[in-house]
């Protein structure tokens, strides 16, 4: 079973690291809970990164350079909530803005694009109704070039999904697959995806190293 880290704060205590472990968890993968300050160090023998949401506005730049080392390793990556907006900054993308939260209850109709590696993953595009709850949302403006906008909220157009174009495997979502009672039921198929990729780095891998 492939190793997949998990940022979390110093403690591992937010509010959503349950949650992230049992996605993790569920998908076959072993969990490394690793602080979001660890940086490449904390990617030792993983094959995956999972950068969930979080509480707290200091967290996500925090992850800053475990986010790069991942990249650099083109490392299966899955970024949710403000997890995603990480994702922005750190392919140059401006800062993600204040918009409101139209439903009390958090939760937004979406449309999934056609073509995108997660609507392959979850097996449809189209219109969803997803647990989105935020208080920064990125536009088009804000979207770095070198992302794939690849979801998006209907009521205000907030983007709520973003691929990497440089990487095998790189997906930030707004919204909170992990919390799996509160999405549609395709979208666990996200943290399968990462434990299947997060496998094939780890032989790749592995055969390199025998070939050495």
């Amino acid at each position: 079973m492939p190793t997949i880290a998990i940022a979390a704060d110093f403690n591992g205590s937010h509010p959503g690291a349950h949650c992230a472990r049992r996605a993790v968890e569920d998908a076959g993968g072993l969990v490394r809970i690793v602080a979001a300050g660890a940086g490449p160090d904390g990617l030792a023998g993983v094959g995956g990164l999972f950068v969930p949401d979080a509480a707290g506005d200091d967290y996500a730049p925090q992850c800053g350079d475990l986010l790069a080392a991942a990249l650099a390793l083109d490392l299966p990556v899955l970024l949710t909530g403000n997890g995603m907006h990480l994702l922005n900054a750190g392919f140059g993308g401006q800062p993600a803005a204040a918009v409101s939260n139209h439903d009390h209850d958090g939760r937004h109709q979406i449309y999934l694009s056609p073509g995108s590696k997660v609507a392959a993953i979850i097996g449809s595009a189209g219109m969803f109704r997803v647990n989105s709850r935020h208080r920064l949302g990125l536009r088009e403006p804000q979207r770095s070039p070198r992302l794939m906008s690849i979801a998006y909220q209907l009521d205000d157009g907030v983007i709520e999904g973003l691929e990497s174009k440089e990487h095998g495997w790189v997906i930030g979502v707004q919204f909170l697959p992990e919390r799996s009672a509160e999405t549609p039921a395709g979208f666990k198929n996200l943290f399968l995806g990462l434990v299947e990729r997060a496998a094939a780095f780890e032989r790749h891998n592995q055969t390199r190293r025998t070939a050495r």
